[in-house]
């Protein structure tokens, strides 16, 4: 239950570096122990992980600050799976898909509550006690400054954005928190390990992959061209790129999602006529901005091919619930 008491809140856990934090985290082994809420994060701790994340950069080719901000994320996503709160949160989103290899530029990160009171002095107090959660990462979360809005999507209240500043050597990052409840999960959240950027994971719930299809698709049905969520496209599309799929798993998901929303599930195809013309110029500016060239089309009516010939059988009812996606062949059988 996310309702805790005080007192919980109060004994926020001290973790020591380099050890299985329960059975939930790996971490790399650091020197030095960071101070639980504000402070100065130790130096030794601090600069060598500043140091280490700017090879990681370089490696990979990445802006420094994102990768920064990748760690703020992920070791927030340490202190919450050792908290009281583990239980309390599933995760999504883009955080969720790097776990399963898929490489997406992120900065925020994603969360479905789970019988939790989603409300903004709840919200609070939880977040304060998972940054006193003591982690040997060089890493200090500035709870005290961290602001929380509602998010509205076309109007719908659909949960809270926590932005959360952190302290890392000469680094200063902000890390947001996107706090929902709301679509079905199925068949059930599942365990899933985040790769740590320094070694190690961080274990916790997350979205199955057939909900995390379910939720982009029912709202490319529910959009057609007027949307313009172009990670889905290039989610899904990665996603059928990489991974086998049973027809029947995707159809129940989508049955779900589309239920919870008030959607009909049918053809896509014809939603999503005319894409092209309208929504090449943007797509080609977001491609370039997140760098994800290599991962996707340049054509938008390519890119929403790739989707739809992964997608629109489950939907327009011309595969059977046998069937099985290949993603080396791209096609059912």
């Amino acid at each position: 239950n996310g309702n805790r008491s005080a007192s919980q809140l109060a004994q926020a856990p001290r973790i020591p570096a380099g050890t299985a934090y329960g059975d939930r985290i790996v971490g790399p082994p650091l020197q030095g122990s960071a101070p639980p809420g504000i402070g100065d994060p130790p130096v030794t701790a601090a600069a060598t992980v500043y140091l280490k994340l700017q090879r990681v950069a370089r490696d990979r080719k990445r802006p420094a600050d994102e990768i920064f901000t990748l760690y703020g994320l992920e070791r927030f996503l340490a202190r919450l799976a050792g908290s009281p709160f583990a239980e309390d949160f599933c995760l999504k989103g883009g955080v969720l898909l790097s776990a399963h290899a898929l490489r997406r530029p992120t900065r925020d990160v994603d969360m479905q509550a789970l019988d939790f009171q989603l409300d903004v002095d709840h919200v609070t107090e939880v977040v304060k006690a998972v940054c006193d959660v003591v982690v040997d990462d060089g890493l200090v979360f500035d709870h005290a400054s961290m602001q929380i809005e509602q998010i509205r999507d076309e109007d719908e209240y659909t949960g809270l954005r926590v932005s959360l500043p952190a302290v890392l050597g000469r680094a200063r990052i902000t890390i947001k928190l996107d706090i929902s409840t709301g679509d079905p999960i199925w068949p059930e959240p599942e365990q899933i390990e985040l790769p740590s950027l320094l070694g190690g994971t961080v274990r916790m719930k997350g979205h199955p992959l057939v909900t995390v299809i379910a939720e982009k698709t029912v709202t490319m049905l529910q959009r057609g061209t007027t949307s313009t969520r172009w990670r889905d496209l290039l989610d899904v599309a990665v996603l059928s790129d990489r991974f086998q799929f049973d027809a029947a798993d995707l159809r129940e998901a989508a049955a779900q999602v589309a239920a919870h929303r008030g959607a009909e599930l049918g053809p896509l195809r014809t939603l999503m006529d005319g894409y092209g013309a309208t929504g090449q110029a943007k797509w080609a500016a977001w491609r370039r901005k997140l760098k994800v060239e290599d991962l996707c089309e340049p054509n938008l009516d390519a890119q929403v091919e790739r989707v739809l010939t992964f997608i629109e059988p489950v939907f327009d009812g011309s595969v059977e619930d046998h069937h099985r996606w290949s993603p080396d062949a791209r096609s059912w059988s």
